[in-house]
């Protein structure tokens, strides 16, 4: 009933507002995810209409390391700064690569993994039994590679899925019978669940920067993990993971070897916050440039936990923080 209660809650704000979170509003400075922006651009620019200047920061929730995701995004935003002067895009990239291709194409972008934003004080560490050897957080769909993991004995699966790739969900479970499955677990509860397992796995061969991958780093455990595009290795300490092939066999030897030796627990979360506050002050700093060049005072709070982005938000948070959409009708 809750879940349900939430979602419409979701739909609702949906409905009423843009996906981003404007931190300020004189000047106008607001966060998005790439595809939110650009798939609705014409809503977005509407809203920006009026302002002197936006700026608009955006992160990647897929990989931009390859021409074949590059070249299309970036003609979007040259589009969309052509259309209205007054605004400015600075691409949050998780990747050097993705600075390298992007910036290539004209749009201006920074290396600022999109990871060092989540809140560190709700992936604490957990002292608590260690009843697995890998955990798995991760919707059940092709990309996350599941497959791989079919050779570690002592698993916990934690992940939700589409109905419409229900007969591949299917087939990925009875294959991963073994493991201790959970389709949905509260996000409060996801330390608890990362705690009983002595690693954590990410498996996938390209995506964004997956937030769980420093979950797990917070929460004490090492990675084990295969090559990939996205940057979500950018944030991770170097000795608090194995990257190994994309075999079955690969990934079960080095998460064996995690089970019998891993690093300290507090030592893996303290770098992985090193490396967070990093990118922290590079946002900040790009920040307070703008503010000080519209003789603001400078931003010295606490940045919102993921930037206000993919998270459940209360109303009035929306309210705040929010830009809301008008109907066109509305706007003429």
């Amino acid at each position: 009933m809750l879940y349900k209660l939430k979602q419409f809650i979701k739909g609702l704000i949906w409905e009423k507002y843009l996906p981003c979170y404007v931190l300020n509003r004189n000047p106008m400075i607001v966060f998005a995810y790439d595809r939110d922006f650009t798939s609705r651009k014409s809503e977005f620019l509407r809203e920006f209409a009026g302002h002197s200047s936006i700026h608009l920061f955006l992160m990647l929730g897929w990989q931009h390391e390859t021409a074949k995701m590059a070249e299309p995004f970036a003609k979007e935003l040259t589009e969309a700064m052509q259309e209205l002067s007054a605004l400015s895009i600075t691409v949050l990239a998780n990747s050097p690569e993705e600075v390298e291709s992007l910036t290539r194409l004209g749009i201006r972008t920074i290396l600022c993994q999109q990871n060092a934003f989540i809140d560190e004080r709700k992936y604490p560490i957990i002292k608590k039994e260690k009843i697995y050897d890998a955990i798995y957080i991760a919707r059940i769909t092709p990309f996350k590679r599941h497959y791989l993991a079919e050779k570690v004995s002592s698993l916990r699966l934690i992940g939700d899925f589409y109905e419409s790739e229900r007969p591949y969900v299917d087939k990925t479970l009875a294959d991963l019978k073994h493991a201790a499955y959970t389709r949905q677990v509260k996000s409060s509860r996801i330390p608890d669940e990362i705690s009983k397992a002595k690693c954590g796995l990410c498996l996938s061969c390209e995506e964004g920067a997956m937030f769980v991958s420093a979950e797990y780093l917070l929460c004490g455990i090492p990675i084990v993990e295969t090559a990939n595009l996205g940057g979500r290795n950018t944030i991770y300490p170097p000795f608090a993971y194995k990257e190994v092939p994309d075999t079955p066999e690969a990934v079960a030897e080095a998460v064996g070897e995690y089970a019998k030796s891993r690093p300290e627990p507090q030592a893996i979360r303290q770098a992985v916050i090193e490396n967070m506050q990093k990118y922290r002050e590079i946002l900040r700093s790009e920040l307070n440039e703008i503010l000080k060049e519209h003789g603001k005072p400078p931003f010295q709070g606490r940045f919102p936990h993921k930037l206000g982005l993919r998270i459940t938000r209360m109303p009035w948070v929306s309210w705040k923080y929010g830009l809301k959409a008008r109907s066109k009708k509305a706007s003429a």
